[in-house]
């Protein structure tokens, strides 16, 4: 396995692209070989990172990494809402040197395109914007075949079986770490494992390459080091701390609305509800003040934490039933 410091090592057209990478993937076309790229979603999700320390800037109450927005101008939590101002400087060790990174497949795919434009080579994107239902699922395993490059999701890791891989490599790891979730570091652990140990034995692959702006981060040191007590050991660690499913249960009550107030008044009502009924405050109940849009609707949420949580909600049951603007979510 090589892991790739993308400070060190990029081309000046795509600083996604290591030299390494692309050595590797002509190597690979010369021998006959397929090349599969990872990246975790077909969309993009912006951080910001400290080059010099390798901080990740994360939400105060999710302990997830915040999404870098240009409009408005802010850092956002996709979990709370919380909003903070994009620094000039890094808040751990002072450096100017504050990088923000985002990559997609669309992105990934018309790189490839341009820099192999003078070569006969095939390249193939797989995520959900290109399979779409059962029946092109069934048609992309003629052209996943005939590739030479695939560019592809974490469907590409289930249900699919082709031979002839010379090379998997994931494209930038530390973008696996941006997916808002208290459980973001287990699902990165076990979305790398199945594509780079599971799914190097299935395909055969000869070489496997991380992609890093951040090689000496400590979840990321873990994972490609394979020291899994250590993560087993940290990850529960953390979900004490912030008071994370097992040591709690957690539900996630939201409401969305075309108009942001509405939206807003309708989960302060709910929230005030809870309040009364949270009497002897065993219950942890976090409402965000931030809302966050999707779709042209604006989103609010209550976090509730403790145990017991389905009894408690039941107090709230017609709440939820008559209002389809309304979800539940259950965390485990």
């Amino acid at each position: 396995m090589l892991l790739v410091n993308l400070n060190q090592d990029y081309n000046k057209k795509n600083r996604y692209f290591s030299n390494t990478l692309l050595l590797n993937i002509e190597e690979n076309i010369k021998n006959n070989k397929k090349s599969i790229l990872y990246l975790n979603k077909r969309w993009d999700y912006s951080a910001l990172i400290c080059e010099s320390c390798q901080y990740i800037y994360k939400c105060d109450n999710c302990d997830v990494s915040l999404n870098v927005h240009n409009y408005p101008a802010k850092m956002i939590c996709h979990l709370c809402a919380e909003r903070q101002e994009i620094p000039s400087k890094c808040c751990k060790c002072n450096s100017e040197s504050l990088k923000k990174i985002w990559i997609w497949t669309q992105q990934v795919e018309k790189f490839l395109v341009d820099y192999f434009a003078e070569k006969n080579i095939n390249i193939f994107r797989f995520d959900a914007d290109v399979i779409k239902n059962k029946t092109e699922k069934e048609s992309a395993l003629e052209k996943l075949h005939n590739s030479d490059i695939i560019i592809g999701t974490k469907m590409i890791t289930t249900g699919f079986d082709f031979s002839n891989v010379g090379l998997v490599c994931v494209m930038l790891l530390e973008q696996e770490l941006l997916i808002p979730g208290y459980n973001t570091q287990e699902k990165l652990y076990s979305n790398i494992t199945q594509l780079l140990w599971r799914g190097s034995r299935k395909w055969e692959v000869s070489e496997t390459i991380i992609q890093t702006f951040l090689p000496e981060n400590e979840i990321i040191k873990t994972i490609t080091e394979k020291n899994y007590k250590e993560f087993f050991i940290a990850t529960l660690h953390e979900r004490k701390l912030f008071r994370y499913p097992p040591f709690n249960e957690m539900a996630t009550l939201e409401y969305r609305h075309k108009s942001e107030e509405k939206s807003k008044e309708f989960i302060q009502k709910l929230k005030i509800k809870l309040d009364e009924l949270n009497k002897e405050k065993n219950y942890e109940i976090v409402m965000t003040h931030n809302s966050f849009k999707k779709y042209n609707q604006y989103y609010f949420k209550i976090i509730i934490k403790w145990n017991n949580i389905r009894d408690f909600i039941n107090n709230i049951k017609s709440d939820i039933l008559r209002n389809s603007n309304l979800s539940l979510i259950f965390e485990y």
